[in-house]
């Protein structure tokens, strides 16, 4: 059975034209600090240095204050109960070369993934 050129055309538009590249920190919580400018700063194994969240006064990335309140308090629980975080981003790179402090990217999602 041969498909008809149009059907064909509109499948292969319906496929995405690039792939997204995106990785994800499966992490120990060391340290989490919460600045007065309202940073969430965040002290992982993946990185071993200080990578910015979001912010708790203000949108970082997608994320809204709100969003941040609620990741600041998963971190502090998971760190509390020895725990493993997900922190999942969008775009190239990995968790060993995040940019530190405030160069960080705005992650996509923060999740507790303890057994």
């Amino acid at each position: 059975m041969r498909l008809p050129k149009s059907l064909v055309l509109l499948a292969a538009g319906l496929l995405p034209l690039q792939a997204f590249a995106v990785f994800e920190c499966n992490v120990k919580v060391k340290s989490v600090l919460v600045y007065a400018t309202g940073e969430l700063n965040v002290l992982h194994t993946g990185r071993n240095d200080f990578t910015v969240l979001c912010n708790m006064n203000q949108n970082y990335g997608a994320a809204t204050p709100m969003v941040c309140a609620n990741w600041f308090a998963m971190l502090e629980h998971i760190k509390k109960k020895d725990g493993n975080a997900n922190i999942y981003y969008n775009g190239e790179g990995s968790c060993a070369t995040l940019p530190t402090y405030g160069a960080a990217p705005a992650p996509v999602y923060v999740g507790d993934v303890t057994p």
